[in-house]
């Protein structure tokens, strides 16, 4: 897992997101270097669901994450390495991979872990009475759907080679294989294979007694307070610099002033106001910045006439000034997007290559007036004959993006266009966008670290609110799933960004950048769009 989805959730807004601490607190390090004891800050207490298959909350993966390991992993740049898999293999057909695990691994109980284990975890998503939300991840291995509707006590597409090599076969050839199979974390089968999967949850001593092939082990939990994690000295990475980690919730309002006085080691960043991160600054605090594969959009209805030709669609993105968006209310820490990629994912393409609709009213108005219908006179344009008037909906709970609402009424406005605003709860506001009740809608999206994008693009997607039904990107997310290596998948979704790019079915906003804060005595971390849960074991203190 090393951290995927902790940024697949981060939305900037201008608060610290901690909550208060519960009734009982951790012991904070003083100045001493021995032990070494790191304290991170966590948005809320951990539950103690420790089980990575089934844990819902970030609160607890972030404690999961410290104490599980997956075959393979995204490193800081994006890229796969090992981690229990040594090595890996694409057959030719695409359709199978054979790992090469990692010998000498041991469970942070003493027993050694093999291939049984890889499989065991992989049945577990995937049995009949798993209660998680991930069975998605493992239901394309050959017979694992048999398997789920318990018509079958195996799965055909988990093949033992041997103690440390497991061959894994899809029932079709899944492009996503090594993220959506691969990154699945790895459970010990002497612990779990006797334990009702069905009330596996409920187990308080397994789940608040993990036992994983990470760096570190579990130590203590305080329920509604903390966690505290302790080096794992046999860990086949090598033994970890750190002694402890304590990850306990802290109050929005004494949060900054921790980290400033030396009593967290690091908290995540949502307020990018300059005198904060200057405050931070001048304590020595390291502030590192990285891209998300979260975005910020405008959805238009493509099925109404006025939006049905690119140009008008077009039109929009040159008529708003997102730059300025970036600029003045997210303080520069965003990138304007301009096709469904953001710079985070290798499926990004040169931006050299597609079309920047930097804010031009006047293109806008060529643009608008290049489509039949539209016309334009004395400041004002006109659709088929009457002034043109659209609706922008969008929930209200993310500051920046209410105020983008704003900005963007009056670039349209600007070109001759009334924008009538309508501010919802986002259940409201999704529920239109499912019901096409809308003309354009604000919104966030934040999607995997791999590049398929079916389930937002394909005609009649769950996500595809603006209706998009376009036989070209059918076929090209079809095709994107034909092979499992990035070599191969990469030139498919950069051919299909900039078709994208051209024919904009969403006027794409902004990508926003996740932040981190260090204090000066952490070392040894790397921060990337995958989180900085990486060679965790050459975190130290100085």
């Amino acid at each position: 897992m090393k951290g995927k989805s902790r940024l697949l959730a981060l939305m900037l807004v201008f608060v610290f997101l901690l909550s208060s601490c519960g009734p009982t607190d951790p012991v904070t390090p003083d100045d001493s270097s021995d032990p070494k004891i790191l304290t991170f800050a966590q948005f809320n207490p951990p539950t103690g669901l420790f089980i990575p298959d089934i844990l819902t909350t970030d609160y607890d993966g972030n404690i999961t994450s410290l104490i599980f390991e997956s075959m393979i992993a995204y490193d800081p740049n994006m890229e796969f390495y090992g981690i229990l898999a040594e090595d890996w293999e694409v057959s030719e057909d695409n359709l199978s991979v054979t790992f090469d695990l990692r010998e000498g691994v041991l469970w942070h109980d003493g027993e050694p872990f093999t291939a049984e284990d890889v499989k065991f975890s992989l049945m577990f998503v995937g049995h009949p009475d798993y209660t998680g939300p991930r069975y998605s991840n493992v239901e394309n291995i050959l017979g694992m759907a048999a398997y789920h509707d318990g018509l079958s006590d195996d799965v055909e597409g988990l093949e033992i080679i041997d103690s440390h090599t497991i061959k894994i076969t899809t029932d079709g050839i899944l492009g996503s294989f090594l993220y959506s199979i691969g990154t699945r974390p790895i459970m010990a089968k002497h612990i779990w294979e006797d334990v009702d999967v069905a009330t596996s949850e409920n187990n308080i001593e397994l789940s608040t007694n993990p036992v994983g092939t990470g760096p570190f082990k579990i130590s203590e939990f305080a329920a509604d307070s903390h966690a505290i994690v302790e080096k794992y000295t046999d860990y086949w990475g090598g033994e970890p610099k750190v002694d402890k980690i304590i990850l306990k919730a802290v109050a929005v309002d004494t949060a900054q002033t921790q980290m400033i006085n030396g009593e967290l080691d690091t908290l995540i960043l949502s307020d990018f106001n300059p005198d904060v991160l200057e405050l931070l600054t001048n304590a020595d605090i390291d502030l590192r910045f990285t891209n998300t594969v979260t975005s910020q959009y405008m959805g238009v209805n493509t099925r109404l006439p006025q939006f049905a030709q690119k140009e008008a669609r077009q039109a929009l993105a040159c008529g708003i000034n997102r730059q300025e968006i970036v600029d003045e209310l997210l303080y520069g820490r965003a990138t304007v997007l301009n096709n469904p990629f953001t710079p985070a994912s290798w499926a990004d393409p040169d931006p050299e290559l597609i079309d920047a609709y930097e804010y031009d009213p006047e293109r806008a108005i060529e643009l608008f007036t290049s489509v039949d219908g539209y016309e334009y006179k004395d400041g004002v344009m006109y659709y088929n004959n009457s002034p043109f008037e659209i609706v922008l909906k969008y929930p209200s709970g993310n500051k920046a993006r209410e105020q983008s609402a704003v900005v963007i009424q009056q670039n349209l406005q600007d070109i001759g266009i009334e924008v009538d605003l309508q501010i919802m709860e986002f259940a409201a506001l999704t529920a239109a966008a499912e019901t096409e009740n809308f003309d354009l809608f604000l919104m966030g999206l934040g999607t995997s670290f791999d590049a398929d994008q079916k389930y937002i693009w394909e005609t009649g997607a769950g996500f595809n609110y603006c209706g998009w039904d376009d036989e070209y990107t059918n076929n090209m997310l079809d095709e994107g799933l034909k092979f499992v290596s990035v070599d191969e998948r990469k030139p498919i979704y950069n051919e299909w960004a900039i078709y994208m790019n051209d024919h904009i079915p969403n006027v794409w906003l902004y990508n926003p950048q996740s932040a981190r804060a260090f204090a000066p005595r952490f070392t040894g971390y790397e921060f990337g769009p995958s989180g900085f849960y990486y060679k965790m074991q050459n975190w130290d203190v100085k």
